[in-house]
């Protein structure tokens, strides 16, 4: 049987619960394995993370650097943390002196100096966040940070590497001296105004849009907890440890030249299209080149949609660079608008970069595939998706009554659909997330209610899903081991749907007084995930791909409502060909949410109460994933 069908019906819905009742429910634990228990009456953590995740990858990573037997070999390994990173991209988190230095020491002609040709010993260490640092002439102590995770190698150097090392420091000076001219010309030229719309802009840009990291210099810039120095889920916009906090208040002669490079670059990305935009240096060295080169990708991916934006080779003037950066940003819009952009994202670095879709052609597999198993559940036929939304318009009660075991056909096709992108995608876990009610929600934009909408809490959320037999291998067959895993992911996705919807809203008091992030709109590839996120560690997902979806509600657009997302714990990683029929598959359930948005417009109201603890503990432990392969 395949994943496409449903699960075995639904036990009968039990009578009404006492107020007493329902607090004792609500005492119980809700992992799937625990359903009988009380929370928190577990003895021990199930499982331990101490060697796991970035920190392992760090550790790893050093052991290699240092059973290199070549100094080139163990500055690759460590710039790319063990092949984690494109080499390319690992050499810009690199300071203009550590580049010098890199260049001095990867010399294919370089000899190892004699002891008494010592001139000067560099450390090559890692950073907690995963940057080669190495010391150089004039930053010779080793940052406190970088010592604690680690020296990799100590290198001596000699006459010929520190001549080499100062013929090379001049030309980086001088191109140094070039982009702090130009950049303070540039932030000059927009005048007090507009100073403080860039600062107040890019403020309010790392707060919505987590995670940021990127370097200037030998500082870390963040708006996670470590070293948390950015407006983000640590600092409050007026927390005085903001980099940004009264820079915009501030006269511009009294800017330091780190915040002059800071602000100048990041408002150039910001203006090529908008918060997201930032996420593209994450890992990255502020700099007007690595500016320069990340709008010039742009304009080459661009390229493959018929533009014309060309950006220059080798220096760019910083006001030449704005004018490039409007026009990338209005091409942009448009293809956003078509679906044509998605996001090549390397969770080592958290770095987001930007891709071109090809334009769609011939007949789409993933639809045929989904409709084939859709087309046994309704009461008439269809093979397309566009036959499934006009049958269930046609007949809108069907909807919301009892199908194939499911409480409704609206939460029967949620799941037929998700378990179709499972098994076309040989993916470990698929699923899909959005509102429970959303006769609720239509009831709420009808009055204009932001405060009762931002009130809702995980409870009026769901995520559907639907593991493969492939992933009980990942437990050594417990089933009740991949319920809590599958539980606990759907309950990260609820929070993940909670987290963004306010973003959707008018930013009234109510709505600015609750946490939320900005929606995502563009689908996504992800690689390395299993590095940083607790709950990514925790369950061993590496590989993503996923598709956020709009969904119209009585007029007003959410953004991010639904999706749809496939997991793998082991290779191979998704490709952009497979990112295809995830947008697909998750475009179709963002109509299907509207048609229910439409009926219940017209009175028919249908919500969805599969998806819970209990309905993974059923399908996973008690049926061992019956009707699921």
């Amino acid at each position: 049987m395949s994943h496409g069908e449903l699960t075995e019906p639904a036990p009968a819905a039990a009578p009404a619960q006492s107020r007493r009742e329902a607090m004792a429910e609500q005492r119980r634990s809700k992992r799937p394995s625990r359903g009988d228990r009380p929370a928190g009456s577990t003895a021990q953590p199930d499982r331990q993370l101490d060697d796991a995740g970035f920190t392992e990858l760090l550790r790893r990573t050093l052991a290699s650097a240092r059973a290199a037997e070549q100094l080139p070999a163990a500055i690759e390994i460590l710039l790319t943390l063990d092949g984690h990173l494109p080499p390319e991209s690992a050499r810009r988190s690199l300071t203009r002196e550590e580049t010098v230095a890199v260049s001095v020491l990867s010399r294919p002609e370089r000899t190892e100096p004699g002891p008494d040709e010592v001139v000067f010993t560099s450390a090559l260490a890692l950073s907690p966040s995963g940057r080669l640092v190495i010391t150089v002439p004039r930053h010779r102590a080793l940052p406190a940070e970088a010592a604690a995770t680690g020296v990799a190698a100590r290198v001596a150097w000699g006459p010929a590497d520190l001549a080499e090392y100062r013929k090379q420091i001049a030309a980086a000076d001088a191109e140094a001296q070039w982009e702090l001219g130009e950049l303070r010309s540039y932030l000059a030229g927009l005048g007090e105004d507009g100073r403080a719309q860039a600062v107040n802009a890019l403020r309010g840009a790392v707060f919505l849009v987590p995670p940021v990291m990127f370097y200037a210099g030998r500082g870390m810039f963040s708006n996670l907890r470590d070293p948390g120095n950015l407006t983000g889920k640590t600092l409050v916009p007026s927390h005085p440890d903001c980099y940004f906090h009264h820079l915009d208040k501030l006269p511009f002669e009294l800017w330091t030249d780190e915040e002059a490079v800071v602000v100048g670059c990041l408002w150039l990305l910001y203006q090529s299209g908008g918060p997201n935009r930032i996420e593209s240096s994450n890992g990255f060295q502020l700099s007007l080149p690595n500016v320069t080169d990340n709008l010039r990708h742009q304009a080459g991916s661009y390229a493959g949609a018929g533009s014309t934006v060309e950006v220059p080779d080798g220096r760019v003037p910083a006001t030449e660079l704005q004018n490039l950066a409007l026009e990338l940003a209005k091409l942009r819009l448009g293809l956003v608008q078509h679906r044509r952009l998605y996001y090549e994202i390397n969770a080592t670095t958290r770095r987001k970069a930007e891709r071109l879709f090809p334009a769609p052609s011939g007949p789409d597999e993933a639809e045929r595939f989904a409709c084939e198993r859709i087309e046994a559940l309704l009461p008439g036929s269809a093979a397309s998706f566009a036959e499934v939304l006009a049958a269930v318009r046609a007949q809108p009660d069907w909807l919301a009554e009892p199908v194939a075991g499911a409480p409704t056909g609206f939460e029967a096709l949620i799941e037929t659909t998700v378990g179709s992108a499972l098994d076309l995608l040989e993916a470990d876990y698929a699923m899909s997330r959005g509102l429970r009610s959303l006769p609720r929600l239509v009831d709420a934009l009808a009055t204009e209610d932001w405060a009762e909408i931002v009130s809702w809490e995980l409870p009026s959320f769901y995520c559907c899903v639907v593991p493969s037999r492939r992933a009980v291998r990942l437990f050594d067959g417990d089933f009740a081991q991949l319920a809590d895993s599958t539980w606990a992911i759907a309950a990260r996705m609820q929070y993940n749907t909670w987290h963004v919807m306010p973003g959707n809203l008018p930013k009234n008091p109510a709505v600015q007084a609750r946490d939320f992030l900005a929606p995502h709109v563009l689908p996504d590839i992800a690689i390395h995930s299993d590095l940083h996120h607790r709950g990514h560690v925790a369950n061993n997902i590496r590989f993503s791909a996923r598709s956020p979806e709009t969904v119209v509600v009585a007029g007003f657009a959410f953004k991010s409502l639904t999706d749809i997302r496939v997991l793998r714990c082991e290779g191979p990683a998704f490709t952009e060909r497979e990112l295809f029929p995830v947008t697909a598959m998750a475009r179709f359930l963002a109509q299907l949410s509207e048609v229910v948005a439409e009926v219940a417009l017209a009175g028919r109201r249908i919500e969805v109460s599969s998806f819970d603890h209990r309905w993974y503990r059923r399908t996973i432990i008690e049926q061992e994933l019956v009707g699921r392969g």
